[in-house]
């Protein structure tokens, strides 16, 4: 199984991903908690207590070694402020799963996009992924359509997927191997 090394932060053209730290709780509970952000995400989180508590077991676990989970920030380069977050899945098949979430007042203006990218790029090259894949709820159609702007392709939808809080939802499954990412255009 692939174990995630120390995070070092990734540059884009607009955004910098780096390791959630504590002093984010305000900005991502100010979107995280939005309808129109958690409605197509499993982990739903209410309120700033429930992120500031999602944070922390986040940053305690940064000490371990051997963890396969990374949540990611997503820091607009101009503005120094937090405007979307990422995660990163080791799984046993040496495959990483990815997710992506951005404010919904910066969607559709290219961030989303920059942060799948990222997120790829970082799965392959530096983690050595063999494949990497992502879920998205089929009602998403705006990931369903970043996951192919990056490159992935949809392998298989899962029927009635459990998506928290007791709720079902068909989920297409997006994935690429290490092989087609070094195969896309630059």
């Amino acid at each position: 199984m692939l174990t995630l090394p120390l995070f070092h932060s990734v540059e884009t053209p607009n955004l910098m991903l780096r390791e959630l730290r504590h002093e984010d709780a305000a900005a991502l509970s100010g979107f995280m908690t939005q309808t129109r952000y958690h409605r197509f995400i499993s982990h739903r989180l209410r309120d700033e207590a429930e992120v500031s508590a999602f944070i922390g077991r986040q940053v305690a676990a940064q000490a371990d070694a051997h963890r396969q989970v990374f949540h990611v920030a997503a820091v607009e380069r101009h503005s120094r402020e937090v405007v979307g977050d990422g995660f990163l899945i080791a799984h046993h098949d040496q495959s990483i799963e990815i997710g992506w979430g951005l404010h919904p007042a910066l969607w559709r203006v290219g961030f989303g996009t920059e942060i799948g990218r990222a997120l790829l790029g970082i799965a392959v090259e530096r983690l050595k992924a063999k494949s990497v894949w992502c879920k998205v709820m089929k009602p998403n159609v705006a990931s369903a359509f970043l996951a192919r702007r990056i490159g992935l392709k949809l392998t298989e939808t899962k029927r009635n997927f459990p998506v928290g809080h007791g709720h079902y939802e068909d989920v297409d499954i997006f994935k690429i191997s290490d092989e087609d990412y070094f195969n896309l255009p630059y």
